[in-house]
Formats: structure tokens, C-alpha cells, sequence
């Protein structure tokens, strides 16, 4: 996947190697939706790649595979031995899950190169998970390269924060952004700017065909305080109760433009306070009654 806004980061990458500085443990911080997979699966080809020298040898090249030797062939069939990718799905990551890598990593390598693992979401490491991984991050052997992903490093342990080599993982350009989604043909939805920092997020909610219900929500949270019929509100978050953050960021934002039109700061902090509890509640509370949940809080934001 050729993700514009990355370019730069993957220059970067390859001046480290160029420069035989680049460290055998990456960790790649961002949010949500920026690419951090498809940064760390490109990364880990590349190092697999039996023409990286060559790939990396221009001043301005970026460290990406050749997409013509034998392991590039092995990567595009998913099929490399050398190359192990750990996800879990709302789940953790357990000792035994590392254990697997560190045993992956001490094996030689089938190909008589570099091996790669990548794990995803790595804070949800296990603390044990977490203890069992240092040692393959204080004690590298050469060809062996570990990438870390994680939307949330201040939930990772202070001693494999310091043993990796961070990348903070952005969209540097909103244009670039913009116009990757508009060469997905996705409509310029007037809340679409709030997630140019994540526009991979947008082009998960295409395919899985949800676009219409963010939509949905963003004008329920332009017209809260009006609105009296909730129903079509509270059957998309039944169904997808995931989507119940996107519903309060669009009241967050809606309050922060109220505020800027002469909303009292007592009275904008008091309605962000209940958004909280509200979203607090979904997410906590097993059998929450969502259609009062809903009229509460547009009660209380009615009286803001």
C-alpha cells in the first residue's frame, strides 16, 4: 500500500541503514488509522529483501523491497519463514506469545539473511509478556530485527520504551491525506477534515460500507439540542458500539464551536464533563438502558 504521507519516515529509515545506524528494535507510535502496519509490513520486506543494499543506495531512496528477488516472491505469497507477524484482536499479548518470537528469533534464518517479527499493538503486552521481550531487545543477535507498533506508548513499560529505536508515525500533510481519500472516491463529508490524521480509519469505515452512519452521527451531534427522536442514534450504537467515540468526539467538537460563539467556559466544561461520563458509561456498563442514556444527555446539554 503506497501511503503518501509516510514517504518522508521511510527516507528517513533508510538513511539510518544507509548510515549503518538503524537500530534492530523500531517502534512505530501513532494513532489510530495513520498506517503503523503498513509502514512496519513494508519495513519488514525490505529487510528481508535480498537487494536492499542496492535498494537503499540512492541519497533520497526509501528503505522499501525490490518486489523481484526470492524473498520479495516468499513476502507477496505470505509464505517467508523468516518473517513472523503477531495480532491479536481485543486481546493480549500473553508470555507465551513472545516466548514463540524469542524462540523464532534464536532459530537460523531459511534464507540465510535477516529474520523480522513485527507485533502490532504492542501495549497490550502482558507486564509479563513485557519482561519476556527484554531480553531479546538488551541481548540482539546480528540479522534480526524486531518492530514494535503502538497507538498508545504511554502505556508501554519504561524499559522497552528505552531499548527501542521510537518513530513517531504522522500525517505531516493534511493535502496529502486529502487527496488519498479523494482518490479513493470518498464524498467530502464536512466532518472528513477531523480525520486526516487518520485516514486509513476512513478507508476502513468505506469498505466496511459505514460511512453513511458516521455521517448519521455527525448531524445527530450538529442538532443534540434540538432533536427529540433518537432511534436511528441509538440503533448504530447498538449495532456498533465502537462507534459511540465517534459520536462524542462530534459533541466534543460541537461544544468547542459553541465556546468560541460565547458558550460560558463553567458551562462548556460542566457539558464536556457529562460527554465523559456518558462515553464513560458505554463503555463500562454492561446493559446500559443507551435510549435514556441518550436523553439524559441531551438534556443536560440542552440546559448548557
Amino acid at each position: 500500500m503506497s501511503l503518501p504521507w509516510l514517504y518522508e519516515t521511510q527516507q528517513h529509515l533508510a538513511q539510518s541503514f544507509r548510515g549503518q545506524r538503524f537500530h534492530h528494535a523500531q517502534l512505530f507510535c501513532g494513532p489510530v488509522g495513520v498506517g503503523k502496519f503498513a509502514l512496519s509490513d513494508e519495513l519488514a520486506n525490505a529487510l528481508l529483501c535480498q537487494n536492499i543494499t542496492q535498494q537503499t543506495a540512492a541519497p533520497n531512496s526509501i528503505l522499501a523491497p525490490c518486489g523481484q528477488c526470492k524473498s520479495c516472491s516468499l513476502n507477496l505469497a505470505g509464505t517467508h519463514p523468516d518473517k513472523r507477524i503477531t495480532q491479536v484482536d481485543g486481546q493480549s499479548i500473553g508470555v507465551d506469545d513472545i516466548r514463540a518470537i524469542s524462540d523464532f528469533m534464536n532459530h537460523s534464518a531459511a534464507q540465510n539473511g535477516n529474520k523480522v517479527v513485527v507485533i502490532e499493538n504492542c501495549e497490550k503486552m502482558t507486564m509479563a509478556a513485557a519482561n519476556a521481550l527484554l531480553k531479546t531487545l538488551e541481548e540482539p543477535s546480528n540479522s534480526r530485527f524486531l518492530i514494535l507498533t503502538t497507538s498508545q506508548p504511554a502505556q508501554l513499560p519504561a524499559t522497552i520504551l528505552s531499548r527501542c529505536a521510537k518513530t513517531d508515525v504522522k500525517v505531516t500533510s493534511t493535502q496529502l491525506a486529502q487527496q488519498w481519500l479523494e482518490s479513493l472516491q470518498i464524498q467530502n463529508y464536512p466532518w472528513l477534515p477531523l480525520f486526516y490524521s487518520q485516514p486509513l480509519q476512513v478507508k476502513q469505515w468505506q469498505e466496511q460500507n459505514q460511512l453513511q452512519n458516521i455521517d448519521t452521527l455527525y448531524k445527530f451531534a450538529t442538532e443534540f439540542k434540538q432533536s427529540h427522536n433518537f432511534k436511528a442514534l441509538v440503533d448504530i450504537i447498538n449495532k456498533q458500539p465502537e462507534l459511540v467515540r465517534i459520536f462524542t468526539l462530534f459533541l466534543s467538537e460541537q461544544l468547542k464551536q459553541q465556546l468560541l460563539q460565547g458558550m460560558s467556559f463553567e458551562a462548556y466544561q460542566e457539558a464536556q464533563q457529562a460527554l465523559s461520563e456518558f462515553l464513560q458509561n458505554n463503555t463500562k456498563i454492561l446493559g446500559l438502558n443507551l435510549p435514556l442514556a441518550v436523553s439524559r444527555l441531551a438534556y443536560i446539554l440542552r440546559n448548557k
